[in-house]
């Protein structure tokens, strides 16, 4: 569990933060708070001169095999790589020109390109995406990670899903 030093995003070190709305009595005193960042949509908390990373994970990511991709875009249709995933989300990366889908609700389509399956349909949110620069075939290229959350899967596909990952 990540912890910093002032009131900062664990995961993406900046200052840029908005307080979550609707909370607990004990985040009004001062000097506590439970905020979330503005550039990464990453949830933290500020105590004592430090902040805390707020973990929304509740089960085990797997790291996929390259060949696993994720299809996003109704009217053009864009692939980024999975980099990991579970029956609760899924974590994804494309290229910045792709846009940052902070806050989304998407449909996507998870393909594997080695046995030919495929998960059509499933709704996620977006619910962080953090920018990085990273060097790609001796080219700097900007990509952007997104973390969205599964939403609202019929017990078919949660079954579905579950056996896909597994495979």
């Amino acid at each position: 569990m990540p912890i910093i030093s002032g009131k900062k995003c664990p995961r993406c070190k900046t200052g840029n933060h908005t307080p979550l709305p609707g909370q607990p009595w004990f985040f009004r005193l001062p000097g506590v708070a439970h905020l979330q960042c503005t550039d990464c949509g990453q949830d933290f908390y500020f105590l004592a001169g430090a902040s805390l990373l707020h973990e929304r994970r509740t089960s085990e990511r797997i790291q996929p095999p390259h060949t696993l991709l994720v299809r996003f875009g109704n009217t053009n249709p864009k692939f980024a790589r999975i980099q990991d995933i579970s029956t609760e989300g899924i974590g994804f990366s494309c290229m910045a020109d792709e846009g940052g889908l902070l806050n989304e609700r998407l449909t996507i389509d998870l393909f594997n390109c080695t046995q030919g399956a495929f998960l059509k349909e499933l709704p996620i949110r977006v619910v962080s995406s953090q920018v990085r620069v990273q060097n790609v075939s001796g080219q700097p290229t900007t990509l952007v990670r997104n973390g969205a959350q599964f939403i609202g899967l019929s017990q078919t596909k949660k079954k579905l899903l579950a056996r896909f990952i597994r495979k």
